[in-house]
């Protein structure tokens, strides 16, 4: 029975590496999405609250295989916005309906200190961050999509004169695309 189920599972993936998961007829997706966070430290009296603003351009390379650069702004109270440069592999999964699962990973460089799921602008610290996450989008007709995602991002920030800090943050991001 173990056999019959890898064999089967090794046959439904490699289906999917042939199907395409983009409506059809289009190689370009153009999306931005939004995170919001609340969060409060021990001891601390009120809560502090940051948003993420990705903004992404991806290009089908493959069937579903998306090369996804992705700018991301993030702005937490009283503060600058900080800016972070991700570059991402998506693979996006055919999937019965509209509703299309996909996976994330990727690399990226930025400005700021951790705090929550953000990075906070200081000067002195430069950010190096490996993401990983997954999602799906929900297809609305064959040019736009509602996309949901969890990602996982360790940040790894360094610095002359500081000692390297290292921050691992999961956040959910909530976004539109379109695609042309």
């Amino acid at each position: 029975m173990k056999k019959v189920i890898i064999v089967l599972t090794v046959f439904f993936f490699l289906g999917t590496l042939v199907a395409s998961a983009q409506p059809t007829g289009k190689k370009w997706e153009l999306g931005g999405g939004f995170s919001y966070t609340s969060y409060k430290f021990k001891g601390d009296t009120e809560s502090e609250w940051a948003y993420n603003f990705p903004l992404r351009v991806g290009y089908f390379v493959w069937q579903g295989l998306e090369f996804e650069p992705e700018f991301m702004l993030t702005k937490y109270k009283g503060e600058k916005a900080g800016t972070i440069f991700n570059v991402n592999l998506a693979y996006n999964f055919l999937s019965p309906g509209s509703v299309q699962p996909f996976l994330l990973a990727g690399v990226g460089f930025g400005k700021g200190t951790p705090v929550a799921t953000v990075a906070v602008p200081t000067d002195p610290f430069n950010a190096f961050l490996i993401n990983v996450g997954g999602g799906v989008k929900c297809l609305i007709g064959s040019s736009a999509a509602v996309r949901l995602e969890l990602r996982y991002t360790h940040n790894h920030l360094t610095a002359s004169g500081y000692v390297a800090e290292n921050a691992n943050i999961i956040n959910f991001i909530a976004g539109f695309s379109v695609f042309f």
